[in-house]
């Protein structure tokens, strides 16, 4: 018998599929958790289960994100560099994001909105605005999937996901209807993250547009579409179609921003981390003539 046994005889241990296809599981696991467990923890909000004093403020939401801002310490206190940019991520999605498109929503059913009326100036700019942080977002995940390009579309699903539910929600958007789409937004996104990173690497650059299209379809069926105000102009329709086409593209485009990110960072690494410092000729010496 060869000495190593199952290494081979060449002293190279055998890999063992059944162990790493269990790793690559728990990673999954580890990154989809946050976006389980906001859809979770507001699932219960709606319910209200566990009752709270009656405050005016959203004290649910506020609940949410504290509990991700834990999540986003304890992966840095625990050394989870894997999954720290998908709690990020779903931090900044309910913290910056979810607001924001949450008002350019309740602008768009004001009733007579039109360009004609000089009323559809606050849509417009909550609809940049609502543009500016979705862009900053695909932005994040492109840097935090520098490594790992093809993860770039999956790691900005929380964002992209959000924006079409929330165009959706009913039509009162109190804190109640915001936490309905959050939950319905990041459940369909935690098995979206989930599946998609136990995906074919060939498949995981098309996992957030696939994701996407089942959260569009799926809205569709259950009646979910952009809300629009009695007698608005086409100003209102329009640009809900301009957002829901912009979050399709940075979702279709959030590996190619990954790889170019990656591209980038290697050639800064290649052309200053090969090369020492130049050291300057000893006084007196001759300068050498060779080329």
């Amino acid at each position: 018998m060869a000495p190593g046994g199952d290494k081979g005889g060449r002293g190279v241990p055998r890999a063992d599929p059944t162990r790493d296809a269990s790793r690559q599981v728990k990673r999954a696991a580890w990154k989809a958790a946050p976006l389980f467990l906001t859809a979770a923890l507001a699932l219960l909000g709606v319910a209200d289960v566990v009752r709270l004093p009656p405050i005016s403020g959203p004290i649910r939401l506020l609940i949410i994100l504290i509990v991700l801002a834990v999540g986003v310490g304890l992966s840095s206190a625990l050394d989870r560099q894997a999954s720290r940019p998908y709690w990020q991520m779903a931090l900044f999605s309910t913290l910056i994001l979810l607001p924001i498109v949450a008002l350019q929503a309740s602008a768009s059913r004001v009733p007579f909105v039109a360009l004609t009326r000089g009323s559809a100036g606050p849509l417009l700019w909550l609809t940049v605005a609502t543009s500016l942080a979705l862009i900053g977002l695909w932005l994040f995940a492109a840097l935090q999937s520098g490594h790992e390009p093809e993860q770039g579309g999956i790691l900005f699903l929380p964002a992209a996901l959000l924006v079409p539910a929330m165009l959706g929600a009913p039509s009162s958007l109190d804190e109640a209807s915001a936490l309905t789409m959050l939950a319905e937004a990041f459940l369909v996104g935690g098995i979206a993250v989930f599946a998609g990173l136990l995906s074919p690497p060939k498949w995981k650059p098309l996992a957030g547009a696939f994701a996407i299209g089942a959260q569009f379809l799926l809205l569709w069926v259950l009646g979910r579409g952009p809300v629009i105000g009695q007698e608005s102009g086409f100003v209102v329709p329009a640009l809900a179609i301009a957002l829901l086409a912009l979050t399709l593209l940075l979702a279709v485009l959030a590996p190619l921003a990954a790889l170019v990110v990656q591209r980038f960072f290697q050639t800064v690494e290649r052309e200053t981390g090969g090369r020492g410092p130049a050291r300057a000729p000893a006084r007196g010496a001759r300068r050498s003539t060779d080329p």
